[in-house]
């Protein structure tokens, strides 16, 4: 999926993946971390790419999970940040950090940067490591 860098896309954005992870078997709870998690990497990506540009949304089937990709074209690599709880953003990093299976960052041959994360599809609340 490919869309102008604006947060009035985010919503639809959202909708998008957790419907593939969906027709792909995802568990309620994977769903929700989809969701969540994909809000933060797109808006990260909205905020901090170049005005005007463009954002990519990939989402596939990696084994037992789902991976989601967001590239931009800004080269700022993203940065895992210790927030106080009064502040009012900052989070989006540490939340992917926290509760994808795994993440990282890629770089495009074009200056681009793609940001993934993997949510198994049986992920469960109940467990701690999910």
């Amino acid at each position: 999926m490919r869309f102008a860098a604006e947060v009035s896309r985010i919503p639809a954005c959202r909708r998008w993946a957790v419907n593939l992870a969906r027709a792909e078997g995802a568990s309620e709870h994977a769903l929700r971390l989809v969701a969540l998690l994909t809000t933060e990497a797109v808006t990260n990506a909205v905020r901090h790419g170049p005005p005007g540009g463009e954002v990519r949304l990939d989402l596939r089937r990696d084994g037992d999970a789902v991976r989601v990709m967001v590239r931009d074209a800004s080269p700022s690599l993203p940065v895992v940040q210790r927030v106080p709880p009064t502040a009012q953003g900052g989070r989006g990093v540490m939340l992917i950090d926290t509760l994808a299976e795994a993440w990282g960052v890629e770089r495009g041959p074009d200056g681009t940067k793609s940001v993934w994360f993997l949510v198994p599809l049986a992920a469960d609340a109940a467990r701690p490591d999910a």
